[in-house]
């Protein structure tokens, strides 16, 4: 047997129903060959005559009878299969997002709230977890994409950058360790900071620069989250190193920001995807989105 095509369907119910090809044709939009054509090669799927002819009228068979309730219902199941995905590529329906609790907190509420303002279809869920968590929870699919620092192209993973970013040294700006807009690894190692602990988040990267510097930090204090440095530097027990973008959040108050060369870290944000599977309409427009919105000015990102 042949494969049955929908246009086949389409046009045997509409000469079962019109018991005439010319009327059936009108209908459908097609010459009457173009629907003795479907007819036949449907006749010869099937392996049965479905129409007997008489000078007036088509007469359906006992298999044309049988055939039509079933026609029916296989063209009723792919037009609801074509509305339900139609429907979610066109809609969005619900987006998950991992990342870490850094990002959380500072850049990405207010991406979200931009972004479901545009997108009121679009349910977002955020999944916060440690930045040692993130690649996987992204590439086991516990969520369609993720926010947050991939460092290098992964097999699994693709990554977009969204948001150019570097490590700075940041300060109480009520008493600032050092009066400069940019200062060198190697001056900090007289300056105290409070750091993530070893192997969380960017300390990894931050042990790895001043080793190649040849320098140790002072670090007055070790802490699980990044915020949490922060939130002591605001409040004037330290200083800290931190991406810009973060520490220049509305989240915090009280602080100065220093950039560190000689070398320049980049810290770039990224909204990340699996390789290997494409993703939602949701997904991309959230890219599109946060492509744009990290475009804007800081003080039109908060609203």
């Amino acid at each position: 047997m042949t494969r049955i095509k929908p246009r086949q369907l389409s046009c045997f119910l509409e000469v079962f129903h019109r018991r005439k090809i010319s009327l059936a044709a009108e209908q459908l939009h097609m010459t009457q060959s173009a629907v003795s054509m479907s007819l036949k090669q449907l006749e010869e799927s099937v392996g049965a005559p479905l129409f007997d002819r008489t000078t007036r009228s088509l007469v359906p068979t006992l298999a044309a009878v049988e055939l039509a309730p079933i026609a029916e219902r296989m063209l009723r199941d792919g037009r609801h299969m074509e509305n339900m995905f139609r429907h979610a590529n066109a809609r969005g329906g619900r987006l998950s997002i991992v990342t870490t609790p850094t990002l959380a907190q500072t850049l990405l509420p207010s991406l979200i709230a931009g972004f479901v303002a545009a997108h009121k279809d679009v349910h977002v869920d955020v999944i916060d977890v440690t930045p040692e968590q993130f690649t996987a929870t992204l590439a086991s699919g516990q969520a369609d994409i993720g926010f947050g620092f991939l460092g290098r192209d992964d097999t699994e993973l693709k990554q977009h950058r969204v948001l150019e970013d570097q490590l700075c040294l940041v300060m109480p700006s009520a008493k600032p360790s050092l009066q400069a807009d940019h200062v060198s690894w190697k001056r900090l190692k007289d300056i105290p900071v409070a750091l993530t602990r070893p192997g969380y988040g960017i300390r990894e990267i931050i042990d790895k620069t001043t080793l190649a510097a040849g320098i140790s930090l002072q670090v007055s204090q070790e802490v699980g989250l990044l915020t949490t440095a922060l939130a002591l530097t605001s409040q004037g027990v330290t200083s800290t190193i931190a991406p810009r973008q973060i520490a220049c959040e509305p989240y915090f108050s009280g602080l100065s920001v220093c950039r560190i060369r000689a070398p320049v870290v980049r810290r770039d944000v990224s909204v990340v995807f699996q390789a290997h599977r494409t993703p939602s309409m949701a997904a991309r427009r959230f890219l599109d989105f946060a492509s744009e919105f990290s475009r804007a000015p800081r003080a039109e990102r908060a609203g």
